[in-house]
């Protein structure tokens, strides 16, 4: 019997061992990782974007491409929406944490955006679950859904990533754009 409780009490300590093994290792490359992420990736107004990834969609300077489509009530949009002044845009996609996160802060600035729901232009990507994010969205922006990425608005902005937001000059030029609400509000500010 004696033998038995020594067996079990090695095997014991045995997984023991190598969980702590295993635990340190994973710690070592969770570290790596959490160092990989924090540098400072390229951004076209100056800050940096998170987790060193690249651009969400076209870059400051860079020109719109053609597009047309038609809005959720059914109103055509197109290269011309740029037309009358500044517009702040945006691309969210159904299933985003990132973008369920960023949305409201969207909407509010949306809210109080010169021009009002006539220069905000969002865009919605998926297909279930799109009905919650229109009616954020509606009240503030006029607003395009795209059951897949690529769509017409979707390539015209260059989108690669989401959330993504920024600010089109009149003529479809971007000023700025980033993830972040303060990658087009401080491009504003400078103005």
């Amino acid at each position: 019997m004696s033998n038995i409780v020594v067996a079990l009490v090695c095997a014991a300590v045995l997984v023991c061992l190598l969980n702590l093994v295993f635990t340190v290792g994973m710690a070592r490359r969770l570290r790596a990782l959490g160092a990989l992420l924090s540098q400072p990736g390229p951004a076209s107004d100056g800050h940096s974007s998170p987790g060193g990834f690249g651009p969400v969609m076209r870059e400051s300077g860079e020109r719109l491409g053609a597009f047309s489509t038609t809005t959720v009530d059914g109103r055509p949009v197109g290269e011309d929406f740029f037309a009358g002044g500044p517009a702040l845009v945006a691309a969210f996609s159904v299933g985003c944490g990132a973008c369920e996160e960023r949305l409201p802060e969207f909407v509010r600035f949306a809210e109080t955006f010169p021009g009002g729901r006539e220069r905000v232009l969002a865009l919605v990507v998926g297909t279930d679950g799109v009905a919650e994010k229109l009616a954020r969205l509606e009240p503030v922006a006029t607003v395009v859904v795209e059951g897949l990425h690529g769509g017409p608005l979707c390539a015209s902005l260059g989108v690669k990533g989401y959330p993504a937001v920024g600010i089109v000059e009149p003529g479809g030029v971007v000023r700025a754009s980033g993830t972040l609400m303060h990658n087009v509000t401080a491009a504003l500010e400078k103005v």
